[in-house]
């Protein structure tokens, strides 16, 4: 019969911990008159070593107290901002078929025409926009490109292959 190996004795290792420790933070109902008075710095002691205060945390907080007033777009800003902020990536986007999303664009456009229709009517004077290209999204041209790919810009497509011409 083989000889059975000794156990080898359990070593301990103690590692500090990676996360903090919650102890020192109290709850908002469980905190005493008197450490709410510290925290706010009324005591004398805490305003003789003065109050730590960091900015960022703060602009955070009032930004996440004032987001219960957002509504709409504003919401749902907010709500991707917090979701990134908590796992590092965007959160998906719900798919609206293109027909929708065209609506909503030309309905945009629409109002916002109103808008400087009637700001050119009451005289309010405003910033010149620069005409720009606007692309032709025709059912026909999305069909071609949809079946045949883009257009190349230079030459031409012939038996699969672009050809350009020598200048």
């Amino acid at each position: 019969m083989p000889k059975k190996n000794k156990r080898q004795p359990v070593v301990v290792v103690s590692a500090p911990s990676a996360f903090p420790d919650f102890s020192s933070f109290d709850t908002a109902g469980t905190r005493s008159l008197k450490a709410k008075k510290r925290e706010v710095g009324l005591e004398a002691s805490s305003a003789k070593k003065g109050i730590q205060i960091d900015f960022d945390d703060t602009v955070r907080e009032i930004h996440q107290l004032g987001s219960t007033q957002f509504t709409g777009k504003q919401k749902k800003q907010f709500e991707a901002e917090q979701y990134k902020a908590l796992t590092g990536r965007e959160k998906k986007k719900q798919k609206v078929p293109v027909k929708i999303v065209r609506g909503i664009k030309k309905a945009a456009a629409k109002r916002e025409a109103n808008m400087l229709k009637q700001l050119k009517e009451s005289g309010v004077v405003t910033a010149a926009k620069s005409a720009k290209e606007k692309k032709s999204y025709s059912e026909k041209n999305r069909r071609d490109s949809r079946i045949h790919g883009p257009a190349p810009s230079a030459g031409f497509m012939s038996k699969g292959m672009l050809r350009v011409k020598r200048k």
